[in-house]
């Protein structure tokens, strides 16, 4: 067959695949495919980062930038007025000054030579530039991408518009919103009202702001005669006034000086031969501001209502410290205060004269103080920051009233512990607690009470009444310490920024959400003096939050209104709850802790506070027509060894002027209350054996809103029969009241004809519960538990069916050394041993005396105890009479320095 021939390419004869040919500009198209690509990639991603930078500077940039030099008039005097409360005329309070480290000097009246000096050093492209030097924003750009600080690149306009805000941060937005600001800012207003701006508002050390005061501060002149050599010296400091200080380093200065001369020859605005005579001026640096100094002497309240409208200033228009206290003091602005005169006038009268704390400190310490006075409207209408005449040197000065923390004691229990208890529903003002330890604490009870004392069962109203220790934190058990941080923040208005939620301090957690902190006002830090006054005028405001204010409005100086602090009250409490607070608090003053801020004439309640080591003593305290916060201690802590409660005393002092001429009247209080015979052990309906307790009557009655009226009757007191034949001694042999459990052989008691009563089995009631004695404390009522009367056991005297007649006594063997020979109460009534005139007439030598009279003697308490943890000790355990040593944070209660377990 003959051979076919096709038109396949002839296979290689390696085997190998052929190769195909390479067509001419295919990697060309490839590298513009890729450079086209990653173009486009750029173009789009810059156009979205182009959307989004404008989107980011219309709606966050270009809103802020709006700046009027109209708004910070700086050579008018501001006036504080006062509304009367009688007549509501408005009235001039006082007239605020400028500060005289900063005086105002017209463009016209700055040499020539110290506007060129700032220009040259700071700006040199000034008048050629729009409020920004492109060029040297560029460099500074650059900088910040190539890893370094964010910094340079301001121009005179931006170090201006810095100086009047409070940008002053180093981040991109500042950076941003700067330039955006001086672009406007020059578009508006001329280079030489900016010259006249920067060179009046930068500042120059030693507290001077402003070319004025600095002249006189380093030169002893006006700044209109400052030389060429001075003007470049007074512009050298700016710079960094603290290493360019001519007084502490003046070599530093002279150096700068130089520079400052150099730019100036070389930007054309001295020539080489003044330059060199500048440099060569020998300089004498003297200030004539001694003796010059503001005399002027504002009232604590005066200064409060210029921090506080500083304050708002900053907050709602952004503008720096420094601006904004020169608006208050030169800015032509009207402020209306919140001050009554003649309130402020009773603060002054007792708090300039310092004979009215007259205690010093073993350091040599005064003594010092601080109150608050708050009316209904949440006006505070008097305040003091100080216990003596204010001087030059309190100007400006630590105001005690308001900047001051220090720990409140026990003035705390009403707002953290009583308060939510009762809005919450846990207990009554006759709920029933055990005053003993509710924990241990190292091992031992805690905590103690003021008199180191554990009294038993008590009603909440008493604990209030005496500011018991245990009876707070057993009812912040209930209450928690989470929920007791969130009333003092949202419901009483205490500073959250003057608690701490947690902080480490030297390796240790410290939190104010604790026992010691809430129920016995042991704060890490602690609360201001206005804290606790605006805290506690929620209770005559009936429940209603207003945070306090000393201004109430703040015109312009053309009365437009720039600030406004309205009085908005917020009900936090419900009525019955103040309702029982109030009652409560009215206690402690007429019967309590807080009898010394008592006077009469008016409805008055309040509570007590002093900490750890009695370093802080505190008096809360209020009528239906003001509430005053006393604050008493030393600036550095101390002991305060003072009679009685000097912070309540000071509230009387005060708060008596105050209310002079003003009508008694008392606390609303609810239509609905209902009268309630309650058992004072129980808190429950008080029955017939609640009267026959064995210490008297234990009922009590009181006012209750219907749904706490208590439905069920007292189930603690059970009626045991006891015989009066057979009285239980202590262990001096005395009485107690109380009688052994009668047997069956004691016969009922008779009275006879002749109207005496025979001793024998009669009907009394007893608490029937169950007790735990933590830490072995036993609690002084414990001997009229059911438990110490059976473990005392039944009568000795009558053992069987014939009645033992005890034998009468016989004065003959009376010794009084021996307690064993006196006669008993029943024997004789009247008989003292500490009075020689009652003992028995044995008619013959009686041995003197070998014990101190009774009144000088401590009787041992008859207590009855069993082995058993759920009862009493059988062998009476060692009286606790002292606390460990206080761990910080100190503080806590009145008086007890131990922490608890944290919560």
């Amino acid at each position: 067959m003959a051979e076919q021939h096709t038109n396949h390419p002839q296979e290689p004869t390696n085997g190998q695949p052929p190769r195909k040919r390479k067509r001419k500009g295919g990697v060309a198209r490839r590298i513009l495919t890729v450079i086209g690509t990653l173009f486009l990639v750029f173009a789009i991603t810059s156009s979205f980062l182009a959307c989004f930078a404008a989107v980011y500077i219309k709606n966050v940039i270009l809103p802020e930038t709006a700046l009027d030099v109209a708004d910070y008039p700086m050579n008018l005097s501001s006036t504080i007025y006062y509304t009367d409360p009688v007549t509501g005329a408005v009235s001039e309070y006082e007239t605020l000054h400028g500060d005289q480290n900063r005086v105002w000097v017209e463009y016209k009246d700055i040499p020539q030579d110290l506007i060129h000096a700032a220009v040259a050093i700071e700006d040199r492209r000034f008048y050629e530039h729009h409020g920004v030097d492109w060029i040297r924003t560029a460099k500074s750009v650059l900088t910040m991408f190539t890893g370094g600080k964010i910094q340079g690149g301001s121009t005179i306009t931006q170090q201006l518009i810095k100086n009047l805000t409070t940008y002053d941060d180093v981040t991109v937005k500042r950076k941003i919103l700067e330039i955006f600001r001086a672009l406007e800012f020059d578009k508006k207003y001329s280079k030489d009202v900016t010259l006249e701006w920067y060179l009046n508002y930068i500042y120059f050390g030693r507290r001077c702001y402003g070319v004025y005061t600095a002249a006189h501060e380093y030169f002893g002149k006006d700044v209109s005669e400052l030389s060429l050599a001075e003007c470049a010296s007074l512009i050298s400091i700016t710079n960094n006034p603290s290493l360019y200080n001519p007084y502490t380093y003046p070599e530093n200065n002279k150096f700068r000086q130089g520079l400052v001369l150099d730019a100036m020859c070389k930007e054309g605005y001295i020539s080489e031969a003044e330059r060199d005579a500048a440099k060569a001026e020998v300089l004498d640096f003297h200030s004539a501001q001694a003796g010059e100094q503001n005399s002027t002497v504002y009232s604590w309240y005066t200064e409060q209502v210029i921090t506080d409208v500083t304050n708002d200033l900053m907050a709602q228009y952004g503008y720096s410290e420094t601006v904004a206290k020169d608006r208050v003091y030169s800015g032509g602005l009207s402020i209306y205060a919140c001050v009554d005169p003649n309130v402020q006038k009773a603060v002054d009268n007792i708090y300039s004269n310092v004979e009215n704390l007259p205690y010093t400190s073993a350091s040599g310490q005064q003594l010092q103080s601080s109150i608050v006075i708050v009316d209904p409207q949440g006006n505070v209408v008097g305040l003091s920051g100080k216990m003596g005449e204010k001087t030059p040197k309190d100007t400006r000065g630590w105001n005690r009233a308001t900047r001051s923390l220090r720990q409140p004691g026990s003035a705390i229990k009403p707002l953290s512990v009583y308060a939510p208890a009762l809005e919450m529903g846990l207990i009554t003002p006759y709920t029933v607690f055990d005053d003993s330890p509710p924990m241990l604490l190292e091992g031992k009870p805690w905590p103690s009470n003021v008199n180191h004392r554990y009294t038993g069962l008590m009603t909440v109203n008493e604990a209030v009444t005496n500011s018991t220790n245990t009876v707070a934190v057993r009812v912040l058990e209930e209450v928690t310490p989470k929920v007791s941080y969130e009333y003092l923040v949202d419901k009483f208005g205490v500073d959250s920024n003057h608690l701490v939620m947690s902080r480490i301090i030297n390796g240790r957690e410290y939190s104010d959400v604790g026992y010691a902190q809430l129920a016995l006002g042991g704060l890490t830090d602690g609360v201001s003096t206005l804290d606790m006054a605006g805290a506690y005028a929620v209770f005559p405001r009936n429940g209603v939050y207003i945070q306090p204010r000393t201004y109430s409005r703040v015109l312009d100086v053309n009365e437009k209104e720039i600030l406004t602090k309205e009085a908005v009250g917020e009900p936090v409490l419900k009525e019955g709850t103040v309702y029982y607070i109030n009652q409560m608090l009215k206690n402690v003053v007429s019967q309590g802790s807080g009898t010394y801020a008592n006077f009469s004439g008016m409805t008055i309640a309040g509570k007590t506070g002093s900490t750890t080591s009695n370093n802080d003593r505190y008096f809360v305290g209020y009528t239906p027509y003001y509430t005053a916060a006393v604050w008493v201690g030393y600036d550095n802590p101390e002991r305060v060894r003072a009679s009685g409660n000097p912070a309540a005393t000071l509230w009387k002092q005060v708060m008596s002027q105050v209310h002079e001429g003003l009508e008694k009247k008392d606390f609303p209080k609810p239509d609905n209350l209902v009268p309630v015979a309650y058992c004072l052990d129980s808190g429950l309906r008080a029955t017939d054996e609640c009267k026959i307790d064995m210490r008297g009557n234990r009922t009590a009655t009181g006012y209750l809103l219907p749904e706490d009226v208590p439905s069920e009757n007292c189930n603690v007191h059970k009626a045991v029969e006891v015989c009066t034949a057979d009285p239980i001694l202590n262990d001096a042999g005395e009485a107690t009241g109380r009688y052994h459990l009668a047997g069956e052989f004691c016969p009922d008691v008779t009275a006879g004809a002749d109207g005496q009563t025979t001793k024998g089995r009669t009907r009394v009631s007893v608490v029937d519960m169950a007790r735990d004695y933590l830490g072995g404390v036993i609690p002084e009522d414990n001997g009229y538990f059911l438990s110490a009367l059976e473990e005392a056991g039944t009568c000795h005297v009558h053992t069987s069916e014939i009645i033992d007649e005890p034998e009468p006594y016989d004065p003959a063997k009376f010794d009084i050394t021996n307690p064993s020979t006196w006669p008993s109460k029943s024997d004789d009534p009247n008989f003292d041993p500490g009075d020689p005139a009652t003992w028995p007439n044995v008619g013959g030598h009686v041995p003197p005396p070998t014990v101190p009279p009774e009144e000088s003697r401590t009787p041992t308490p008859d207590v009855t105890h069993s082995p058993q943890p759920s009862q009493p000790p059988s062998t009476p355990p060692p009286a606790v009479s002292s606390t460990p040593e206080p761990q910080p944070p100190t503080g806590g209660g009145d008086d007890d320095p131990i922490l608890p377990p944290e919560a």
